[in-house]
Order: structure tokens, then C-alpha cells, then sequence
């Protein structure tokens, strides 16, 4: 990878930038494209919107690490359905709180164990997948315990307090939603998550739509840093990707803060101006196309997984199919491919 090159890197230098360069030659394929609107592929029919809210407040506080690295992905059969990772966890999720609405209480969520978690996300014929239970759990209690300290029955109660601003001075939902520790990532994966959410189902309008920022997980991190949007400059942090030695919680947050950036640019680079679009966009790529092991560099295989609403995108002229960034990717030919920063924390 060229970015552990420049050689001129002192110790008040940054370890990971933003390649203005390449974002602009990505955000020159999204001006080609129709680019998909941001939304999930579920609606929570019958559901009340306290519910929905409640629903998506608990879902994103415990989604981390469904694929960890060196361990089998989260996955299940889920009314005849193979699903993995986010879509197992929300499918499973739904099927729970539709027989039992009781989940969707901060008074339940106080009480939850990590093996009532391992219970609820077991899968028939794959058994016990969720990766730390007990870490969520504890995440869960916490979200419950200080919701009913606040007197706060469902995630309404968070959005009247903020009236509807994202960012304020006092009581913006940032803010707000920073209180739980599920969601005091200060790079606010999570927050601007839900917060996408929230506004996907229309449930929820904010006052400053500009301040909505990107979020970014491990599947855009491994995607960026392959494309090259996002450069290492540090070949200490270099050779721990490359290695997959576990990188500092500083070291974390500067890659995944590195990655929102490149995101934030993407997006006014490309006219499009909606971060959370443009993180559909790539996190259904890179989790479908930009695998750890078999990225679509080439070619997609018949079973690639890209939701059809984004696969024109990647169709080439003679009815090729491949990853939609493979001709501006710096790594699309090269090996070994970056995967993304190993890290213990449960940000995202």
C-alpha cells in the first residue's frame, strides 16, 4: 500500500488521512449514478412508533461485531430465510418483541442477562452465535437503567427534549444519546445509526438535517481502507493491519474518525449532500461485494448478496457484474488486501 511510503511521517503527524484525490474519484462514480435513498429492508408493520423507536434504540445499542474477525458471522434461518449479521439480529429481534412487545420496556432492559441474549439470538440449527453476551447485556441494562433514572418511556421522550435538533447547545440527541453507554462512541457510529433510522421510517424530522453525519463501522472501514479514500500513514499502524495485531482505542477511533471524514467529503463531493445516503450506499457494497476473503474485484459470484436496489451500479458495459468502485480502487489488483483495524470495544 503506497500510503506507508511517505516517509516524512514525525511523531505529531497524523497516522491515518483523508486522500481528497481518491474521494473525488469516487464521488465522480456516485455523479454517474442514480444513487439509492437510505432505508431498511424491514418496515415493522403493526408496530407503534413509540415501539419502532424503542425497537431501533435497543437493536442499534447492541449491534457489534455480528462478523468478528476469526469467529463464524451471526447468522440463522428466520422464516425459511438465510440471513447474516445486521438482518439476522433485526429479524430476530422483530420475531421476539412481535410475540413479546414486553422487550421493548426500559424496565425489561434493566433486568436482561447475557443469557437471555444468547437465548433470543440462538439460531435453530447453527446454535449460539452472538459474540459477548454478557458485554451486551450490560450495554442493555445500562440503557434501561438510565432511561427510567430519567423517566423516559421510549425514545419519544429523548427526541421532545431535544426539540428535534440533532446538535445544540443543551439537549441536542447527540448529546442526549451520548448519556447511555451504547452510544458514547466519540465518533457516534451508533448515534448517527439511530438516528438515520429514526428519519428513514419518518418518524422523526429534524431541525438541522445537515448536522446528521455518517456513520461508519468495520465493513466501511476495510472497504475505505482498500479503496484508498482513507490512507495509513503510520507503518507501525501499517503493519498491525497488514499482521492483524490489535490496534489502541486511539488508534481505532482515528481510523474509523478518518473514515467519517472521507464519508462527509464523499457526499458534498458527489452533490448528493446526505451522509447517511451515502453510507447505504457503501456499507451494502463493502459488506457484500468487499469481503474480508473473496472480494468482487473482478467479478460478483452468482450468490453475491447486494441489495437489487443497488446492483445497476455495478453493472458494466457487456453485462459485466463487479464491485461498483473496482476501476478507482487502489487495491483492486494488488494482494494482500487490507482487512479491517482488529480492536476490542463495543462502539459499534
Amino acid at each position: 500500500m503506497d500510503g506507508v511510503s511517505m516517509a516524512t511521517q514525525t511523531a505529531n503527524s497524523p497516522a491515518v488521512a483523508v486522500d481528497p484525490d481518491a474521494c473525488r474519484r469516487v464521488a465522480e462514480i456516485l455523479r454517474s449514478h442514480s444513487i439509492p435513498e437510505d432505508r431498511e429492508d424491514t418496515s415493522l408493520t403493526g408496530l407503534t412508533p413509540p415501539q419502532i423507536g424503542n425497537f431501533y434504540l435497543l437493536l442499534v445499542a447492541i449491534s457489534h461485531q455480528t462478523s468478528p474477525l476469526g469467529r463464524k458471522p451471526l447468522e440463522g434461518t428466520i422464516d425459511g430465510l438465510r440471513r447474516v449479521g445486521w438482518d439476522y439480529l433485526s429479524a430476530k429481534l422483530e420475531a421476539a418483541v412481535r410475540k413479546n412487545p414486553v422487550f421493548l420496556t426500559p424496565s425489561f432492559w434493566e433486568t436482561v442477562k447475557g443469557e437471555d441474549l444468547q437465548r433470543l439470538f440462538s439460531d435453530t440449527n447453527l446454535g449460539d452465535r452472538l459474540s459477548d453476551p454478557e458485554g451486551r447485556a450490560d450495554l442493555i441494562r445500562d440503557l434501561g437503567h438510565r432511561m427510567s433514572i430519567k423517566s423516559w418511556a421510549s425514545a419519544d421522550d429523548l427526541f421532545c427534549k431535544s426539540d428535534g435538533y440533532i446538535e445544540r447547545a443543551d439537549n441536542g440527541l447527540l448529546e442526549l444519546l451520548g448519556q447511555f453507554r451504547a452510544y458514547s462512541d466519540p465518533v457516534r457510529k451508533k448515534s448517527y445509526f439511530f438516528l438515520a433510522l429514526m428519519h428513514n421510517t419518518g418518524l422523526w424530522k429534524y431541525n438541522d438535517p445537515e448536522n446528521l453525519g455518517a456513520p461508519v463501522d468495520y465493513h466501511e472501514a476495510r472497504g475505505h481502507l482498500r479503496l484508498g479514500t482513507v490512507r495509513v500513514l503510520s507503518p507501525e499502524l501499517h503493519a498491525k493491519l497488514v499482521e492483524q495485531r490489535q490496534v489502541t482505542a486511539a488508534e481505532d477511533i482515528e481510523i474509523r474518525q478518518s473514515v467519517h471524514n472521507a464519508l462527509m467529503l464523499i457526499s458534498e463531493m458527489s452533490g448528493l449532500r446526505n451522509p447517511s445516503q451515502v453510507h447505504y450506499l457503501f456499507w451494502n457494497v463493502f459488506r457484500s461485494c468487499c469481503t474480508r476473503q473473496s472480494p468482487h474485484c473482478h467479478a460478483c459470484p452468482p450468490n453475491c448478496g447486494l441489495p437489487a436496489r443497488y446492483v445497476p451500479l455495478a453493472l458494466f458495459p457487456g453485462g459485466e457484474r463487479r464491485c461498483p468502485f473496482s476501476d478507482v480502487c487502489q487495491s483492486a489488483n494488488l494482494e494482500p488486501k487490507l482487512l479491517e483495524q482488529r480492536a476490542i470495544t463495543d462502539y459499534y
